[in-house]
């Protein structure tokens, strides 16, 4: 198909801030009917950084932005329904195994930008149906005290989430909804070889969880708050939250290796204007958009080689090579862990 899929990347380990979000928001960069030029973004990341990303671009091209933040998979499903044609211009942030599946759907529109040599040619599609603007690595948050509390040391294995101590404490993003959810799911499948092995470990790991939060940033909260003792999430938003004043927090790593996602942006299909989304694109690939995250309070390891890697992103994590990016699996995955595993 002309495209190059995720490589594992080298040795990283992850910070980040979170600001939880689990309903949509909307957010008018420029308050009020100006008449000025604007621009629909469907955004999936942090929701600190969906703001800062868009106040840029404005500022950048006088363009208003008008912003909604939805986790992954419902990013998805709205895209999905012939109703939203032509709702949104940008889809910006998320896993781009989602952004796979959307083109297969006809959801997308190739857009080479000017910017896009500065990404590895393996964190992006070569087409130009998705570039990736950041990385993020699947691991552990865990709150220190309540593990003392149960006499647990800080899970450094898959197999430890399963511990008897930790039944009904455990939080994880629903692969329904959370494309951190799907990473997690899609994770077992390579370590373990197969679908089935991954749905069989899912069910186990079922038994153990509080809560399916339908978004990724969200379980990091719920360690923070004491509500569960360990979350499966992308790391930096441990490390944001634990920034942010919840110092119990501890990030780890599954000894087996575990996944990583490369957050992507693309031109969406039926765009009212493609080319102010062209430029939005442009800007997102940037690197003033990607150095973007202190900004934001809101760290993200760069896709670009020229923009400096926050030091407390490096190091520790070791990476199972990214999947083929098969839109096929992420169904399969789903409609099964819907029918087997959770209800």
């Amino acid at each position: 198909m002309g495209r190059r899929r995720g490589r594992p990347w080298p040795v990283l380990a992850a910070v980040g801030v979170v600001a939880v979000a689990l309903f949509t928001w909307s957010l008018a960069v420029v308050a009020g009917p100006t008449g000025r030029r604007s621009i629909s973004v469907l955004c999936s990341s942090i929701e600190t950084l969906c703001q800062q990303w868009a106040l840029g671009f404005t500022r950048r091209s006088g363009i208003e932005v008008i912003m909604v933040r939805l986790p992954t998979g419902e990013a998805l499903a709205r895209l999905s329904r012939p109703a939203s044609a032509g709702e949104f211009d940008v889809w910006h942030g998320g896993p781009s195994d989602m952004y796979e599946v959307a083109r297969s759907r006809g959801l997308l529109a190739p857009y080479l930008s000017p910017e896009v040599d500065a990404v590895a040619a393996d964190l992006r599609d070569l087409d130009g149906w998705w570039t990736g603007i950041y990385l993020g690595v699947l691991g552990f948050c865990s709150n220190q005290r309540l593990l003392d509390e149960l006499g647990l040391d800080v899970p450094r294995s898959w197999d430890d989430l399963l511990a008897p101590e930790l039944r009904d404490r455990v939080s994880v993003p629903s692969p329904v909804t959370s494309g951190t959810g799907y990473t997690w799911l899609s994770t077992q499948v390579q370590r373990l070889g197969d679908e089935q092995a991954a749905l069989a470990y899912a069910r186990q790991l079922d038994t153990q969880v509080l809560q399916y939060t339908n978004s990724g940033l969200a379980p990091a909260g719920v360690v923070g708050r004491g509500e569960a003792v360990v979350a499966v999430t992308f790391t930096q938003h441990c490390v944001q939250a634990a920034d942010a004043g919840m110092s119990d927090l501890v990030v780890s790593y599954p000894h087996e290796g575990t996944g990583f996602e490369i957050g992507a942006v693309a031109v969406l299909a039926h765009a009212a204007d493609p080319d102010a989304a062209h430029a939005y694109v442009d800007w997102a690939i940037s690197g003033e958009a990607q150095a973007a995250g202190p900004g934001a309070v809101a760290v993200q390891l760069p896709t670009r080689d020229d923009v400096p890697a926050d030091a407390r992103l490096t190091g520790g994590a070791l990476l199972i090579s990214h999947p083929d990016l098969d839109p096929g699996m992420r169904e399969r995955l789903v409609d099964a862990f819907q029918a087997q595993v959770h209800r």
